[in-house]
This record gives structure tokens, C-alpha cells and sequence, in this order.
């Protein structure tokens, strides 16, 4: 068998785009030759990969499993291309980072605050998404690390290193009449509006999950977010609108009401990385870096994810 890796890279194009001509497109190949490169891999592997039946392109059983191996290969190939660069000129290189909404300005930007004047040369692309997309985007190693909200166990490609603890509250603007009260029940927020993480959330459930135990009736949601910007942070403070956020984000304007909830409401945030890849010292310096900002000391990895940090 003797493997491509042009050919490999034309593959995981085709599934990617589930199109030939976009995949051509995509990998500046003409139709034929990409075409051609298909049935290349299909014949050196023995394997039908794609289903050409029907509408678009499928995977086959065997083409989902050699998929998985084929972005290992890929992503690996291309790690090295890019350590061997940045070796080659020294202190320059580029940083591939995954960000949520949640994470982008309470970790990553205060982290790169530190590397950055470090690296004078340093080139970062910095990509905004949904945790299970950049999860996605760090196995096929278009991302060289990612920092997530932990919401489940992460495929076992994947590392996943909890570096903050980031507890969840009820908040205020400081001028809301409850802002004042010593000590809440969830019945005193009964006929306040909200604004409230997505339906579905991990913490949008755990709320609806302690108004449930007590009886009540669900939070009534003004305003439906997938992270606290600095323009809903702005709403909140000049509103009368209650908001369940991280404590992380609590400003000068903004309260943490003093609601009794039972169990607390937390969330962990972690570092993803691709099992097996190679750290370039940039990812470590950046993971250096997000560790300097504290709140890591006594975080443990999740159980069964596999081994974390480099090396």
C-alpha cells in the first residue's frame, strides 16, 4: 500500500463539501483529477470509501472508519510542516486557537495579552464557534487547541484539560430593587423577566431543573443568548431584567443576587487538544499563559478523557 497524502488531503475534501465540484474547487484541482485521486485511494486501501449513489457523496461503513485514521494522518502531516517552520524561523509562527463566545474574552484574549508581546512575530487566527464544532476543528487539525466550556466527554481523539472553575449566579443591575435585599428564595424572582442562556444549555437546564424542585414556574425569558456580550452585560446593567450568567462576568454596574439555589450552578472550562499532536513551543507558551491566570490550581481531568498537556 502506498498512501498519498495529496490523495489523503482530497478525501477529507470531498467529505468535508460532499461535492466533487466543490471539492475541486476547494483544493484548486480540476473535477477529473480530483476524481482520479478517489479512486487512487480507494484502490491502494482495497476499500470503497464513498457511496456515489443518490444525491451528493457518502461515506461508507469503511470510509467513516478510514475517515477518522485519514484526519489523523492529515493532521499530523501538517503539524509537522508547521513545527519544522517555526524551527526554521525561530521566534515567528502561527497559533490556530478555538474559542466560545463564553471563553474568547474571559481566557483567551487575557492569555494573549501575556504571549503577545513575548512573540513580537507571532501570527494568531483566532476562531469563534460552538464547542462541538471546534471540538470537530481541533481532531481534523485545523485548529492547533481550543478553550471550551466542559458540557460532556469529548470524543477520545480529543484531550481535554480543565484549567478554571467558573461558578454561575442570578445578577442584577445594581439599581434593581432586589439588589438591595440581604437574602432571596427563587419564589421572590416569581414575574421578573430574564435574560437566560439558550433552551437546551447546560446551565439553562440546571436552572429550569432547580425551579422545577421547588415547585415553580419556569423563568420567563426576555432574552436568549449564547454568551454574555458586552452589549447584553449593557442591557442587563440599564434594565430591569434578571440574567443567570458566570460570575466571571460581573461588572461594576452588575449584582450577584444573593438567591439561595441549593446546589451551586458551576461550569468548568478546558483546554482541548488533539490526542498524539506534536506541541509547538507557541502551545505551550499560550497554555503557559491561560494557567497563569489562575483559578486551575486543584482541577483534575475528566475522567476517561485521555492524557493532558504537552508532552
Amino acid at each position: 500500500m502506498n498512501l498519498s497524502l495529496r490523495d489523503i488531503e482530497y478525501f477529507l475534501a470531498v467529505v468535508e463539501h460532499g461535492n466533487l465540484d466543490r471539492a475541486a474547487a476547494a483544493c484548486g484541482v480540476s473535477q477529473p483529477a480530483l476524481s482520479k485521486s478517489l479512486q487512487r485511494l480507494e484502490a491502494d486501501t482495497g476499500l470503497g470509501l464513498l457511496d456515489r449513489g443518490g444525491r451528493g457523496l457518502r461515506l461508507t461503513s469503511a470510509g467513516l472508519a478510514f475517515r477518522e485514521h485519514a484526519q489523523r494522518l492529515w493532521a499530523e502531516y501538517r503539524d509537522a510542516v508547521r513545527n519544522a517552520m517555526e524551527l526554521r524561523l525561530g521566534e515567528a509562527g502561527l497559533l490556530r486557537i478555538g474559542a466560545t463566545g463564553a471563553t474568547v474574552d474571559s481566557v483567551v484574549m487575557p492569555a494573549l495579552r501575556r504571549l503577545l508581546p513575548r512573540r513580537p512575530a507571532l501570527r494568531v487566527q483566532l476562531t469563534q464557534g460552538q464547542s462541538d464544532d471546534l471540538n470537530e476543528q481541533v481532531a481534523g487539525g485545523k485548529l492547533d487547541l481550543a478553550v471550551t466550556p466542559i458540557y460532556a466527554d469529548v470524543p477520545g481523539t480529543l484531550n481535554q484539560e480543565p484549567i478554571r472553575e467558573d461558578g454561575l449566579c442570578v445578577a442584577a443591575s445594581r439599581k434593581h430593587p432586589l439588589a438591595a435585599r440581604r437574602k432571596l428564595a427563587l419564589r421572590d424572582l416569581t414575574g421578573q423577566r430574564w435574560i437566560l442562556p439558550m433552551p437546551g444549555s447546560v446551565a439553562r437546564h440546571a436552572l429550569e431543573a432547580r425551579y422545577a424542585e421547588a415547585g415553580l414556574a419556569q423563568p420567563a425569558a426576555a432574552l436568549e443568548v449564547q454568551h454574555f456580550s458586552g452589549g447584553a452585560l449593557a442591557l442587563l446593567a440599564a434594565s430591569d431584567l434578571l440574567a443567570l450568567m458566570p460570575q466571571s462576568a460581573l461588572g461594576p454596574d452588575i449584582a450577584e443576587l444573593p438567591v439561595a439555589l441549593g446546589r451551586p450552578l458551576r461550569r468548568s472550562m478546558a483546554l482541548v487538544t488533539r490526542h498524539g499532536a506534536t506541541w509547538s513551543p507557541l502551545m505551550q507558551e499560550f497554555r503557559a499563559a491561560v494557567l497563569a491566570l489562575g483559578g486551575s490550581s486543584g482541577m483534575r481531568s475528566r475522567p476517561g478523557s485521555a492524557r493532558t498537556g504537552p508532552g
